[in-house]
């Protein structure tokens, strides 16, 4: 459609909005965005009051055609307001979806004018606490801004924000391209670059936040600014770190690569019961061996519940090689003689990894939105404690036991390649955690209820505290991408005391009155 929508609910469908205040806002804002409309409104249903109608006809429009903005809290808007946990969906009366950049920084400057709380997402899989805390406001989905042009050279695309990963993989590999992503097919490029980024590639490429060359940013008072390493580059050291703090990026240049190996990727799924647990995790500390992890190569284990299998809780293995399976044979080897009690191996292209090796692509189960609430509790490691993870064992499984509503709960066991992190001067990014080798995560999933709330509350951070004792004197680190939201700055932005002095100094800069307060909010500035 090329026309500007406004979809309008009268207010019995919204009962958080019966307020006369409610209304009034929720309406003002309405005003606001309709004043100025060139293009004609399609408005909906067919109940609409007669000033409205009337409105119309006087309507202009500085939004770009196709543009659409909704009133939300009515019958049917979750389509619009759903996101990937339930918990971290908060309160808003208005949804924007732009479909030009331009209109992203007018929506945030109406917002300021009238007094609302505003907060931009892609395709809605954060979860961090903060971001259920927005109360009567607008939300900005940017699903929309999608384009992908790759430069002449080769070594650099132009990206819209809301581009994802599916999306961009599947475009560069027409072109025997390809770039730091996350390991979900469903989920942005920007959003989890802003947070550092973790992904399969990352060994050859770094993080996704070292993909960055330049961004498009709309700031906390509308304004639309380049950020790069020649222009605002203290905005520029923020952004790849804590970017959630300080703007919306709109559009970036992002570093796309050849492939190191060819596009295919071997793949390997191995099923281990408790009493392989000490041998697993010997294993994959020897694989690991300090942050020695080679770039081919990653070691992803998740321990959950799956009753077809065993009736206690077993350990799943994901084995990936940049390359073919004869290359993968030595460590394939050093797996099978562990004695596996399920094996399950292919080879494809790498484009198609999220949904062949997780089923996390668009469409699939892992991705979906509005079912349960997922709530994650993670720490950064350099290597296993494998007696922490016997008890980290046996806390999942009385949890799974005597929770049954956690049941689908599951602790991600993470290890990616960091050499091209590690080669990146940790001081030349906001991002501080690039001496960790291992990410692991409790990861709670559950229908939201104040009782099952208290249960993955009480059993995450048994967890969390269980992980972080066995880890001393490693300081406790937390990925801000995976962060529960009860973290302290440090523990997030790192425990250098001029690292967080630099994002309060800047955060007062560009964000004074805390605009961008809704994902691991910078503080006390």
């Amino acid at each position: 459609m090329d026309r500007v929508r406004l979809v309008f609910f009268p207010s019995t469908a919204y009962p958080k909005m019966r307020s006369l205040l409610g209304f009034a806002t929720a309406l003002a804002v309405c005003l606001h965005y309709v004043s100025a409309f060139q293009t004609p409104l399609m408005l909906r249903p067919h109940d609409i009051s007669p000033s409205l109608s009337r409105m119309q006809a006087e309507l202009g429009s500085q939004f770009c055609k196709g543009s659409s903005v909704y009133l939300s809290n009515y019958l049917g808007s979750r389509d619009h307001t759903e996101r990937w946990s339930t918990a971290a969906e908060g309160d808003v009366m208005l949804v924007v979806a732009p479909t030009c950049e331009k209109d992203v920084a007018t929506v945030v400057r109406l917002a300021n004018q009238i007094g609302l709380p505003f907060l931009a997402i892609n395709r809605g899989h954060g979860s961090v606490s903060a971001l259920g805390t927005i109360r009567n406001g607008v939300l900005i989905k940017l699903n929309n801004l999608v384009s992908v042009d790759i430069a002449p050279d080769g070594k650099s695309a132009m990206l819209g924000g809301g581009v994802y990963t599916d999306l961009l993989l599947g475009r560069l590999a027409k072109e025997n391209k390809v770039a730091a992503t996350g390991g979900c097919g469903c989920v942005g490029i920007a959003g989890p670059g802003l947070g550092g980024g973790f992904g399969f590639y990352q060994g050859y490429f770094g993080l996704m936040a070292d993909g960055f060359i330049e961004m498009d940013v709309v700031t906390a008072d509308g304004s639309e600014i380049t950020v790069s390493e020649s222009s605002n580059p203290d905005l520029f050291w923020a952004m790849r770190g804590a970017g959630q703090n300080f703007g919306i990026v709109t559009k970036f240049r992002y570093k796309i690569f050849d492939y190191p190996n060819g596009q295919n990727i071997f793949h390997a799924t191995y099923h281990f019961t408790e009493d392989q647990l000490e041998v697993l995790f010997e294993h994959l500390n020897s694989l690991i061996d300090n942050g020695s992890l080679p770039k081919k190569v990653n070691a992803y284990v998740v321990l959950r519940s799956k009753p077809h299998i065993s009736t206690r809780p077993v350990f799943v293995y994901h084995f990936y090689y940049f390359g073919s399976a004869e290359q993968a044979s030595p460590y394939v080897q050093r797996i099978l003689d562990l004695g596996p009690i399920f094996i399950s191996n292919a080879s494809f292209p790498y484009k198609e990894v999220s949904h062949r090796s997780f089923q996390a692509s668009v469409g699939d189960p892992t991705c979906a939105a509005g079912i349960s609430t997922k709530t994650r509790f993670p720490i950064g490691l350099k290597t296993y404690n494998i007696s922490t993870n016997r008890e980290i064992y046996n806390l999942f499984e009385d949890m799974v036991a005597t929770t049954p509503a956690l049941a689908t709960s599951f602790v991600q066991f993470e290890a990616f390649p960091m050499q091209a992190v590690k080669a990146v001067d940790p001081a030349s990014t906001a991002y501080a955690h690039r001496e960790d080798d291992i990410l692991v995560a409790f990861s709670t999933q559950y229908l939201l209820s104040a009782a099952n709330v208290a249960a993955a509350n009480k059993y995450g951070r048994k967890a969390r505290q269980l992980f972080i004792e066995g880890a001393r004197p490693m300081l406790y680190n937390a990925y801000s991408n995976y962060a529960n939201g009860d973290e302290t700055l440090e523990q997030i932005y790192g425990h250098e005391s001029w690292r967080l002095e630099k994002l309060r100094r800047l955060k007062r800069e560009w964000d004074p009155n805390g605009s961008f307060r809704f994902f691991n909010p910078i503080t006390d500035y």
